[in-house]
C-alpha cells in the first residue's frame, strides 16, 4: 500500500506495489512501520513544492524496519558528500541535497527506498510512533543549538503548533526557561493536559518582560518583530519558520538588531547528527511526545485529515501500515 501525491489536492491511495523499486548500491528496501504526517507534506497537498514532480508518495517523518527487524528512524536527507557544506559537516545545507518525499519516493508507503547513510538506529525502549518525532525534533536540535549561548536563559517561542511546543520542551530539558506565545486562544486550552504536565507557560501575550533568546515557530510578520523587541541586548533571535510571502518589515524594528546587538541565526532542517542527539532527549521524554500525538490512524485515513493539518488545529497524526484499513 502506498499513498501517492498526483497532483494538487490528489493524495491517493494505491493498493497495488510499486512497479519498481530497486535498491541501488548504497540503498536499502526498507519496510515502513509508521510515518507521522508534517504540516510541510500538506502544504504540499495543497500548493506543490518548488522541489515536487508530480507523481510522488510524500512522507519524511518515518520508522522503518530491515529483514533483521532492526528499527530506524531515516535522516530525510541525501547529500553529496564532496561540497564545502558536507565537508562542514553542514549537509542540510549540501549544494546537490536531495529530499525524501521531495525529490525521492517517501515513507508514505509499507515499503521505501532509502541511503544507507541516512539510517539511524532507534533505541529498543523507545516506542515506534514516538520515534516518528526524530525528524522534526532533530530539526529543533538544529536550530537551538546556535541558541543556547549561556546556561539557563529565557527562551521566548512563538507559535504553539507541534513544533514549537517541541522547541519548549527542548529547551526545558536543557535548563531553559520556556514561554510560548500562541495567539488562537482555543489551542491553548487544547493544550493545557501538556502545560500542566510539564509547567510550560502558554498565552496570547507576554508583557513586561526580557528574553535571552527567541525561536520563530510560526510564519507571522508580526511575531518576528515581536521577537525583535521583546529579546533584550546581545540576545539571540533563531529564524525557524520562515515568513509569509509579499510581507514587509518595518525597518525600525531592524534598527533594533544594530542597537541592541542581537544575533539572527537561520534554520534550515536537520543535520544527520542532530536526529542522532535528538533520540536520547526523546527517551527520556517519551510520555510527554505522546501527549503531542493527535491520533494513530490508517494510512487509508490520510487523504481525509489533510485539510485539517493545514489548519493548524492539530498536532501530530501518524500513519501506521500495520493498521488495516476498516471493512
Amino acid at each position: 500500500m502506498r499513498l501517492v501525491l498526483r497532483d494538487i489536492n490528489r493524495l491517493e491511495p494505491e493498493d497495488e506495489p510499486p512497479v519498481s523499486l530497486k535498491e541501488n548500491p548504497g540503498y536499502s528496501k526498507m519496510q515502513v512501520l509508521c510515518c507521522a504526517i508534517c504540516r510541510t507534506d500538506a502544504k504540499m497537498w495543497e500548493q506543490g513544492h518548488r522541489d515536487l514532480v508530480f507523481p510522488r508518495v510524500p512522507g519524511h517523518e518515518m520508522v522503518v524496519r530491515d529483514q533483521g527487524n532492526n528499527r530506524y528512524v531515516v535522516w530525510p536527507g541525501d547529500n553529496c558528500e564532496e561540497c564545502e557544506f558536507c565537508l562542514q559537516k553542514r549537509a542540510n545545507l549540501c549544494d546537490r541535497i536531495k529530499i525524501c518525499g521531495f525529490n525521492f519516493d517517501g515513507g508514505f508507503a509499507d515499503q521505501v527506498v532509502v541511503p544507507d547513510k541516512s539510517l539511524i538506529p532507534v533505541p529498543g525502549s523507545l516506542d515506534s510512533h514516538v520515534a516518528c518525532f526524530a525528524e522534526p525534533v532533530g530539526c529543533v536540535v538544529n536550530a537551538l543549538e546556535n541558541v543556547f549561548t549561556e546556561p539557563n536563559g529565557r527562551i521566548l517561542i512563538y507559535g504553539g503548533g507541534t513544533m514549537g511546543l517541541l522547541a519548549a520542551l527542548y529547551a526545558k530539558y536543557h535548563g531553559w526557561e520556556p514561554c510560548i506565545v500562541e495567539s488562537d486562544s482555543e489551542k491553548i486550552c487544547n493544550l493545557q493536559h501538556f502545560l500542566e504536565h510539564t509547567g510550560i507557560s502558554c498565552g496570547n501575550s507576554v508583557q513586561g518582560k526580557k528574553f535571552s533568546a527567541a525561536i520563530l515557530a510560526c510564519p507571522d510578520l508580526n511575531a518576528f518583530g515581536q521577537a525583535i523587541q521583546k529579546v533584550d541586548k546581545g540576545g539571540q533571535i533563531s529564524f525557524f519558520s520562515g515568513i509569509t510571502k509579499g510581507e514587509y518589515i518595518d525597518t525600525h524594528l531592524l534598527n533594533l538588531v544594530h542597537y541592541k546587538e542581537l544575533q539572527l541565526t537561520g534554520a534550515y532542517g536537520t543535520r544527520k547528527e542532530s536526529m542522532e542527539m535528538a533520540l536520547d532527549f526523546m527517551s527520556q521524554n517519551s510520555r510527554e511526545l505522546w501527549m503531542l500525538v493527535e491520533d494513530v490512524v490508517s494510512p487509508w485515513d490520510a487523504p481525509r485529515l489533510i485539510p485539517g493539518i493545514l489548519s493548524g488545529k492539530y498536532l501530530k497524526y501518524i500513519l501506521d501500515f500495520t493498521i488495516q484499513p476498516e471493512a
